[in-house]
């Protein structure tokens, strides 16, 4: 597939119609990526329709969902549970059941609030938003409604448990709850709970929605490594009819006959869109491999407008190897510092991901605190993403690093045996070892251990208790790499959960839900993209079967 070619809608519909695909098929060119054909499988009749009247369907359903992750799941679920008998096709790009993207690879946390604090998640959703106004009030109202009822609905599914989840809850502030929200020092934080699967089977959310519709075989025809290839628009009406998606070496046309879902997640793995849109080439990527960016061209070309697209989770440093793509996801900072290849610090490295300094947070307004939250650092009072040099070095002692090795969530690695780093019994030749400057780096430890004796980090506002001195050889310098969870952005949703155009208007039978033009503009609290994985999707099927 030429993911490549352009879309000209100033032709006539029979040009517009044979346009695109000259060099790989004669026609159909109109209804197909607005004008990229598939290629690359075997040819199949309908590639030489003359127009999207002439297409001998290969099969028809009622719901086209594109994407197996959670969206896709939950929308798939929601088709089988409250639909009269409708089909779905789901779609999944590789070969594993639970998706090929970040579903199975998050900590599968899931957002919802109970009756009386409804209004209060919406303000805080408004909160976190901030001024960056680019997410209306009606997404984000319709999004609040979602969270509502994520756990009425989940526990109403077919299969459910009370054993397998268990549910935190925020509502209180100073309730001594262990576990806050990402943002507690904002006005409505604490109008939400957290649930999480922690049954035998069912340990996580995707588990469970799998587990549903696999209960529904006569409705749900889930199909694995199964990629979409394009959308089938037609050209006078807008209206998307359905898809092309490649089965082995065929492409197979697939009628949508009352709409398609896009549920494919994120392009943190395309690096071309991380360069254009995060100028992020270098990250490296810690969930599933196959979130490229696909849908976000294929909506493209049939005009979709996008929106969110420098939004991510990410951009925090953790140890990896030198050489290749892999990163270790947890790095507990407290235990160093973090310098670049000049040998300075240069932020607040103690950047580990989603580490706190929670006990105290409420205490001082968000301007004031520190810390990583999904990537996003207090620099100047305000919590942006901060762009990350490419290569970094974490600099500990031998007590530091014994420390880290023991702690929650450890990593395991030894940086000078397995390509992680290096090990030295003076900073001098540690610094040589990592092409270091050793005067500025001895003077940036140096520096260190004085503000550690001060209790007081005065160049970028560490926490003490996050303050280690790097005192005992031999010392450690461990490779980072800056990271990436997961990208939000894609085609702009109302809160109807369809697709937007350039002139604002809903493209018709299309809908999205998920990463796939997530509702996250700005700060973002755990668990809310599973949430809206769940929330989105519900919305979608119930405006595609008229439940609503």
């Amino acid at each position: 597939m030429d993911l490549k070619k352009s879309l000209n809608l100033t032709q006539s519909r029979r040009e517009f119609i044979k346009a695109a695909g000259a060099t790989v098929f004669t026609a159909a060119a109109a209804t197909m990526l607005g004008g990229c054909a598939p290629h690359g499988a075997t040819a199949n009749s309908n590639d030489s329709a003359e127009s999207v009247n002439d297409i001998n369907w290969d099969e028809e359903t009622d719901v086209l969902i594109v994407g197996g992750g959670l969206a896709g799941m939950a929308a798939a679920a929601t088709v089988a549970v409250e639909g009269n008998g409708e089909h779905c096709i789901l779609l999944e790009k590789g070969a594993m059941t639970l998706g090929n993207g970040d579903s199975p690879y998050s900590a599968g946390r899931v957002l919802w609030t109970d009756d009386a604090h409804a209004e209060g998640f919406r303000q805080y959703m408004y909160e976190l938003r901030g001024e960056m106004d680019n997410t209306p009030d009606a997404v984000l109202d319709a999004y609040a409604a979602g969270i509502h009822e994520n756990r009425t609905w989940i526990e109403n599914l077919p299969g459910y448990n009370p054993d397998d989840v268990a549910y935190e809850e925020h509502f209180t502030e100073g309730s001594g709850q262990t576990c806050y929200p990402e943002y507690p020092e904002l006005p409505h934080a604490y109008n939400l709970g957290v649930l999480h699967f922690k049954g035998q089977e069912n340990d996580h959310v995707i588990k469970f929605i799998y587990s549903v519709i696999q209960q529904f075989p006569d409705v749900v025809s889930h199909r694995l490594n199964s990629p979409l290839q394009a959308l089938i628009q037609d050209p006078s009406t807008k209206e998307v009819l359905g898809g092309i998606y490649k089965s082995g070496d065929q492409n197979v046309y697939v009628r949508a006959n009352k709409g398609v879902i896009m549920t494919c997640g994120g392009f943190e793995n395309n690096p071309q869109m991380r360069a254009d849109y995060l100028s992020a080439t270098t990250a490296r990527c810690i969930a599933g491999r196959m979130n490229t960016g696909d849908g976000h061209y294929i909506c493209a070309r049939i005009g979709a407008d996008m929106w969110h697209m420098n939004s991510c989770a990410g951009m925090w440093t953790s140890v990896s190897p030198i050489e290749g793509p892999d990163v270790t996801m947890r790095t507990p900072k407290r235990y160093g510092i973090t310098v670049a290849t000049n040998g300075q610090r240069f932020f607040m490295d103690w950047d580990s991901d989603h580490e706190h300094d929670w006990p105290d947070i409420p205490n001082h307004p968000l301007n004031e605190n520190v810390g990583s939250r999904h990537g996003h650092m207090q620099f100047g009072g305000e919590w942006p993403h901060l762009p990350m040099p490419e290569t970094t070095w974490f600099i500990l002692d031998n007590d530091g690093f014994n420390q880290m090795m023991s702690s929650e969530n450890a990593p395991n690695f030894d940086p000078s045996s397995a390509g992680y780093g290096y090990t030295a019994n003076t900073i001098a030749d540690l610094a040589t070892q990592a092409g270091l400057p050793a005067t500025q780096l001895q003077r940036t430890v140096d520096l260190w251990n004085q503000y550690c004796d001060a209790g007081e980090d005065l160049s970028f506002h560490r926490p003490p208790s996050t303050m280690t001195k790097i005192t005992q050889p031999p010392f450690h310098a461990c490779h980072c790499s800056y990271t990436l969870l997961n990208t939000d952005g894609g085609p702009r949703r109302n809160e109807n959960a369809q697709v937007i155009d350039l002139n604002g208007d809903p493209i018709p039978n299309l809908y999205s839900s998920g990463e796939f033009g997530s509702i996250w503009c700005n700060m973002y609290n755990g668990g809310g993209n599973l949430a809206e994985c769940l929330t989105f999707s519900r919305i979608a099927v119930r405006n595609i079967l008229g439940l609503n």
